[in-house]
């Protein structure tokens, strides 16, 4: 494709980006190498960085990290085009700190890139409002997607040579502490560091920032950006799926009505207890049981299951787990979510997945793509389509077989929606699941 550049709508770094217009009539965004930016001696440094650049961003397929369109790395000076942004989350603050009170669009659609890119063994280690675009979709909904990755790295072990020893790079104010003067050090939670000062931006003004310091903010999100910004990196959020479960909780407006007293009372030691005993399990699952006897939905005791339940049921009572994770998989596909929560409960989903013995693992894939088509989320079709790829267990993969014959599943109609969905092919299905695909067409 031809480009018309047009004009420069900003730069930072080591590049610089201008507007254009494609051949095809569509406006885009350009990036060139900026070899102004550093000296000479620099120089050969700085297009392997711009290269490295392009190169992660094209890794990662994921409606919330920003796509390159097409690009040259081979031109003086090399380039890359991707889709052009309404504007960013910085731009967004900038008019309103609070976001008209209603952050979680922005919020969770980070989170979702950044998990997208940690699932890669990436790291972003320059995220902030500015690096965060804002997109209009068809529909008028706001996208937002991560973008610069001129300091992306891959995991710790892996980190590339560029990135000199001494040099912090970054930006200060939501630098973490311990990538203050080595970059090497950045892991997963060094993001989350980033993530926890975009949270201080928009509940506490980010008022009295000092670089590389631990945070705090008046109110309910306290914990959380606490939680971020620890020093001690060991005492962030060990991943996404963790500050997305608490930051939900803390964001939803959801008020919980109970069935029962003992409703109401097995649900106040879930969220006081991590690690249940055995009698307090026991509680839980008579009434869960007794719910189900008077058909009474279980969805407040499962709303308020954390992934930490769920790891301290595996190593205490694997026999329990299972028949948690069963009951799980019936309720997510039991009633409509929002987008957000939809994320929480695969985050859940994959947990039981990973833990969970053959029987569970196809019910739960099952019911990914059930709560994915249904509601035609993008991340739960692509993690069912990770649960069963080409390389998953073959017995696994029969075992779905039997679950979608058994239950008269309309699998292949479900699988249309997936292609379509998310650009992929029923062939990257495991061959079983493909060729069942293929006889109910």
């Amino acid at each position: 494709m031809q480009f018309a550049t047009g004009k420069e709508i900003g730069r930072g770094g080591f590049g610089i980006v201008f507007e254009t217009v494609g051949s095809d009539g569509n406006r885009y965004a350009i990036k060139y190498l900026n070899p102004a930016a550093f000296q000479q001696q620099d120089h050969a440094m700085l297009v392997r960085r711009f290269e490295r650049e392009v190169r992660y961003q094209q890794m990662v397929n994921h409606p919330n990290v920003v796509p390159v369109i097409e690009h040259s790395l081979t031109a003086n000076p090399p380039w890359f085009a991707m889709p052009l942004a309404a504007g960013s989350l910085k731009d967004d603050l900038e008019a309103d700190r609070t976001l008209g009170g209603t952050p979680k669009k922005p919020l969770f659609d980070i989170l979702a890139g950044l998990e997208a890119l940690h699932q890669k063994g990436l790291r972003h280690r320059d995220l902030k409002p500015a690096n965060v675009l804002k997109f209009v979709q068809p529909d008028g909904s706001l996208l937002y997607s991560i973008s610069d990755f001129g300091l992306t790295t891959p995991g710790v072990g892996q980190t590339s040579t560029l990135t000199g020893s001494n040099m912090a790079g970054g930006t200060p104010l939501y630098r973490p502490p311990e990538c203050a003067n080595n970059f090497r050090r950045a892991t997963e939670q060094a993001d989350i560091y980033s993530f926890g000062a975009i949270l201080h931006d928009i509940f506490g003004g980010g008022v009295g920032r000092i670089p590389h310091s631990e945070l705090t903010v008046a109110g309910p999100l306290k914990s959380i950006v606490e939680k971020c910004t620890k020093a001690n990196t060991r005492r962030r959020y060990r991943s996404i799926a963790a500050l997305r479960e608490e930051l939900f909780e803390v964001l939803d407006n959801t008020v919980i009505q109970f069935f029962s007293r003992e409703e109401e009372d097995v649900i106040e030691i879930l969220r006081a207890k991590e690690d249940l005993s055995d009698e307090e399990w026991d509680r839980a699952f008579n009434l869960i049981d007794d719910n189900a006897d008077k058909g009474v939905s279980n969805r407040n005791i499962m709303r308020t299951i954390a992934l930490s339940h769920i790891e301290s049921l595996f190593k205490s009572s694997p026999d329990m787990f299972d028949g948690l994770g069963e009951l799980y998989a019936d309720f997510a596909v039991s009633e409509s979510f929002d987008f957000d929560y939809c994320d929480v409960i695969s985050d859940k989903a994959d947990l039981f997945f990973n833990l969970g013995d053959l029987s569970l693992k196809a019910k739960m894939a099952l019911a990914m793509l059930q709560l994915g088509t249904s509601h035609n989320r993008w991340r739960v079709e692509r993690q069912f389509m990770r649960m069963v790829g080409p390389d998953c267990d073959p017995a696994l993969a029969e075992r779905v077989k039997m679950e979608v014959i058994a239950r008269d599943i309309p699998f292949a109609r479900r699988m249309r929606h997936v292609e379509i969905s998310i650009d992929v092919t029923a062939d990257q299905l495991h061959p079983i699941l493909h060729e069942l695909a293929a006889e109910a067409v």
